[in-house]
């Protein structure tokens, strides 16, 4: 099962809607700890983007940097896609500040 990431927002008078949503393998667990992120990806719901968005972009740049991290990961979940995922998740929080953080 996947582990999906969201950002919700609520505008003046419009209920609650998704503004990113985007998902990750759970074999990449190990990775997020090591680099610093599980925390926010995991435990952060209420939270606001802004809020995790500086652990995110550090965490992105270990990631992109750290080719070792490669041995965390089980034979069919690749590097790249843990690059791709805190990727998106970063714009989306820089993007979307004021959204809160649901996690699934």
């Amino acid at each position: 099962m996947s582990f999906v990431f969201r950002l919700v927002r609520e505008d003046e008078g419009l209920p609650p809607a998704i503004v990113f949503e985007d998902s990750a393998s759970p074999g990449l667990v190990p990775v997020w700890e090591e680099v610093g992120v599980y925390d926010a990806l995991y435990n952060s719901d209420g939270a606001l983007a802004r809020d995790i968005s500086r652990k995110i972009a550090f965490g992105l740049d270990r990631v992109s940097e750290d080719a070792s991290l490669v041995k965390l990961l089980p034979p069919n979940v690749s590097l790249g896609e843990a690059v791709r995922f805190l990727e998106n998740v970063n714009r989306a929080c820089m993007t979307h500040g004021a959204a809160w953080v649901e996690t699934r």
